[in-house]
């Protein structure tokens, strides 16, 4: 699944960047989506859920009645998410450090298009369905790479 090359390319250019651009693209991420929101907002109160990839925890924090868990690659977006007073951890999404079938519900907003090849964006769904425990739903939201403007 891994090739040192695939790993490096993504260090470089996803993981060093979002390192150097923490603050400034924090700043930026205020906002919940709608969609994500009401998908939140329609959890069993006291669910536990993950969000993987969670950034600067913009939506760690939408539905009070349920505890979600944010994990990211990146230390200084994890940081904010401390400072924010969420929940975080600095995590691979090709590794988690769960247990299987744990979560009643994961995220997954625009982070499965990092990933360098279709074999490793393969893997890092299979990383959310091991997570989360049978009936639990898996929300996913990535860019098409072959999208026309």
């Amino acid at each position: 699944m891994e090739t040192g090359r695939e790993a490096q390319f993504e260090d470089e250019h996803v993981h060093k960047v979002y390192e150097a651009i923490a603050p400034h693209f924090s700043s930026t991420r205020y906002k919940p989506w709608p969609v994500i929101a009401k998908f939140l907002e329609d959890r069993l109160v006291g669910s536990l859920g993950a969000d993987v990839g969670c950034g600067n925890g913009k939506y760690l924090g939408v539905n009070k009645s349920v505890y979600t868990l944010g994990s990211d690659r990146s230390f200084n977006l994890i940081d904010i998410c401390g400072q924010r007073g969420f929940e975080a951890l600095i995590a691979d999404g090709l590794r988690l450090p769960y247990r299987s079938d744990v979560f009643d519900f994961v995220l997954s907003i625009a982070v499965i298009h990092h990933f360098s090849s279709a074999e490793r964006r393969e893997h890092a769904v299979k990383e959310l369905l091991r997570i989360v425990r049978p009936g639990g739903e898996v929300l996913i939201f990535a860019w098409a790479f072959e999208q026309e403007t």
